[in-house]
Order: C-alpha cells, then structure tokens, then sequence
C-alpha cells in the first residue's frame, strides 16, 4: 500500500480504490449478520442451505446470459451498476419487514447478484488496470479486505445499539455510495468498435477443466462464508455482537498477505498458488470444523489470511491464462 501511495496514484485508481473499499464495506457489513438474523426469524440451517443452493443454481443460470449480454452490447457497466443495485434491494428488504416469502425472495437475490457482481467487478478492474500499465492487483484488492473488516468491526457496535435493522440500513447505505464509484468503468461506447474478421478457435481444453474446478471449489467456499459466522455465535459462543469483531479480524489478517500477492505472483506458476491455495482452504475448513478453542481459531485464520488472497487472486490469473479465446 505504502508503494500505491508513493507511485502519486491517479484519480482513476483512488476511484477503484474507493471503490473496493465501499463494495465490500457494504459486504462485510452484513455478512456475518445475514445467517444470524435469518436464524432469528425463524429459518432452520436446513432452510438457509436449500435457499443458497437454488440461488447459487439460479446465479448460475443467468450469470452466463446476463455476461453475453454485456458483451454483445458493451455494457458492462451497467450490468455491474445493476448488481450493485440489486443488493441494495435486498438490504433494503432486510431491513424492513420480516415477512417469510419477502424474505426468501431477498435471500435469492442476494445469491444471484453479490457474487457475480463481485467478480464482475474484479475482473473490470483487472481490466482497468491493465489499461493503465498498473500491476497492484493485491494492493487494489487489499483495500476491499480493509473495507470488510472496518465495516464488520461497526457492525458490531451496531448491533448493540440497533440491532439488526441498523446493520442492513448502514450496509445499504455503503452501497448506494459504491454504485456512484462504479462510474470510475468506462460506459458503454457510443461507436462499437469493429474488428477484423479472425478464423474461429478452438476453446482450450484446460477452461472446461478449470470451470469444473471452480465450480466445486466455490460450493465448498459459498458454505464456508454462509456458515463460519453461525459456527462461532451457535458452537463456538460468540455473542452476537461480539462476532463482527471475529469477522473483522477474519479480514484484517488478509490484507498483508494480499499485499504481498503482488510480488509472489509473478515469481511463481500461477497454477501453482491456484492449487495450494486451494488446498489451504480446504486444510482450514477441515480443521475450522473440529475447532472448539478461540486460541486455535485464531491461528487457523491467520492460516486462511495466507492461502486465500493465494486462491483468489490466482483464479482471475489462471482465467485469463488459459482463456482461448479470451473470456
């Protein structure tokens, strides 16, 4: 970060800067509250794990129809605007009512819109940066792990003064703020641009192995984000409000490792830091799960705050490298 801030950065990276900050300060926000409250009005574990599978089957349905869309029309933009918005809406929701199918509905949404949208969002900003000749992917990314643990550290703070209606209202707000920094992506181009006709490729093998990689990859971590805050208010005893804290620090440990994501990255096959980042991730949930001491889950995190920037930054790495044509 000391390096972003030397290299006198431009108005368009403090933008992507602000940017990751707020997304995710929106994200952390809620996220380790959403299960808790959903628990509170009376959904069972078994009822929140049926909802974030057909959410997740619906998110990834449409993903792929609403990103050809963008494509054909160049409006990325605004589909990322648009996910952005949507969460709001559900924000919004929460915040609200407690009305079971409003609630359901909110819930659905939420599956199909934060998590495109955040890696929509990542891959605009490699994007961007590229554009710019700028490699700080890591540092860019560490501000969005600094937003989730400011805002899960108030979070906390929140809940005891208002509970949960004030968490989703000041997560809404972070939102509506992140839309306005979503303008920092240029628009849709008034003329499309026309390029030479080329001679269709063949789509490397390797992408359909590493969609099949993510895709049960991913189900592991979507369990791992929707249950490790239940685990620790339901088995572990963390009061309510003293969770956001365990969530901020679950962040807070990624950021020095995230930094550093972009001086090992280059030294190293990506491949390589795409496989053992995985399998830290699985070595810590394996072992988050049979955890009952507070002194061991801290060490486990600062292990996961090493092998999950690994993991992350990787996928969009090893993406972009075996995409032929390009995706």
């Amino acid at each position: 970060m000391a390096k972003l801030v030397a290299t006198r950065p431009s108005t368009s990276t403090m933008r992507l800067v602000a940017l990751q900050f707020l997304s995710l300060a929106a994200v952390g926000t809620v996220a380790p509250f959403i299960n808790l409250y959903l628990t509170e009005v009376g959904f069972c574990g078994t009822m929140i794990g049926t909802l974030l599978s057909v959410g997740s089957v619906l998110a990834l349905v449409l993903t792929p129809i609403l990103n050809r869309i963008a494509d054909r029309l160049m409006m990325h933009r605004r589909l990322y605007m648009g996910y952005l918005v949507a969460f709001t809406v559900v924000l919004l929701i929460f915040a609200n009512t407690r009305i079971q199918i409003l609630l359901i509905g909110a819930v659905l949404l939420h599956e199909m819109s934060v998590g495109p949208g955040m890696t929509l969002g990542m891959q605009l900003t490699i994007t961007r940066l590229g554009d710019a000749g700028r490699a700080m992917l890591g540092q860019i990314r560490s501000f969005a792990a600094m937003g989730f643990a400011s805002a899960s550290f108030l979070a906390g703070q929140l809940f005891t003064v208002g509970g949960f209606p004030l968490i989703f209202w000041v997560a809404a707000m972070f939102s509506v703020f992140s839309i306005q920094m979503a303008t920092v992506f240029p628009p849709r181009p008034k003329v499309k641009r026309t390029e030479e006709k080329q001679a269709p490729t063949k789509r490397n093998p390797a992408f359909y192995v590493l969609v099949a990689a993510q895709f049960f990859a991913m189900m592991g971590i979507r369990n791992h984000f929707a249950f490790i805050f239940i685990f620790f208010s339901k088995d572990l005893g963390i009061p309510t409000a003293e969770v956001g804290i365990w969530a901020a620090l679950l962040a807070g440990l990624e950021i020095p490792f995230f930094v550093l994501m972009d001086k090992i990255l280059p030294r190293i096959p990506s491949r390589s830091a795409y496989i053992s980042g995985m399998l830290g991730m699985a070595v810590f949930m394996f072992l988050l799960g049979a955890t009952q001491s507070l002194v061991v889950l801290f060490f486990l995190m600062i292990f996961r705050g090493f092998v999950w920037p690994s993991l992350h930054l990787s996928s969009f790495v090893v993406v972009s490298e075996v995409s032929n044509p390009r995706n």
